[in-house]
């Protein structure tokens, strides 16, 4: 619940990703619906049900996401809310 309210809430964000700069957004660019959060946390259930390999998947993914990224098609970025998404934001994000 509470990632999900959250990350719906903030646009992305929770106190501990606001403290890092850093936020999730769809793929697509656009904030996170509630399907998209809800998705995306409950994905922490299958992170931690593959021996904790979905969490570390971001190091040899080549988009660079984890199991509850890919089941909601998501994307960790750097930055503030503040900062507009565009195709570019999200590349980088991929290639960081």
């Amino acid at each position: 619940m509470y990632f999900t309210l959250f990350s719906l809430l903030w646009r992305g964000q929770t106190p501990g990703k606001k403290v890092c700069n850093i936020r999730v957004v769809a793929l697509s660019g656009e904030d996170l619906s509630l399907w998209d959060a809800f998705g995306r946390y409950g994905g922490y259930g299958a992170g931690f049900a593959t021996g904790l390999l979905g969490f570390l998947q971001v190091y040899w993914d080549p988009n660079r996401q984890a199991i509850q990224d890919k089941i909601s098609a998501t994307v960790v970025i750097k930055g503030s809310l503040n900062q507009p998404v565009t195709t570019q934001t999200i590349e980088d994000a991929i290639k960081e």
